[in-house]
């Protein structure tokens, strides 16, 4: 099962960062920029959006939404507030963490490619 898991998580992160990379080249290759500057932008800026996800995510209170017929619901347009879970509590709080995560790593590696800001 954690190898299973792991499988996932690395086919995700992989897809995250290949989709990136090739949007980050295309618009580099339009601005007629250097694709290595390009490419650490669109890190910094995917790594940006998942550490935006990750304080959303782990924002959430304790209350949900339901609709008339016990759905669940966007909690402004709701009839009715319940609270949720512990199952959709966990759920949040590992989706807030994967996405710390993944927003860390991208806004690392962008920083290690970047030829504005060499380390060594």
């Amino acid at each position: 099962m954690l190898v299973q898991a792991a499988r996932r998580l690395a086919l995700i992160f992989a897809a995250v960062l290949g989709s990136t990379v090739v949007v980050s080249v295309l618009l580099g290759l339009v601005a007629g920029k250097s694709l290595e500057r390009s490419v650490a932008i669109g890190l910094y800026v995917a790594g940006a959006v998942a550490l935006l996800g990750c304080f959303v995510m782990g924002a959430r209170g304790p209350l949900r939404g339901s609709g008339p017929s016990g759905e669940s619901a966007p909690l402004l347009g709701a009839k009715r507030v319940r609270r949720a879970t512990s199952d959709e509590r966990t759920e949040a709080t590992r989706t807030a963490l994967l996405l710390f995560a993944l927003g860390l790593v991208l806004v690392v590696i962008g920083s290690v490619i970047d030829p504005a800001h060499r380390a060594f």
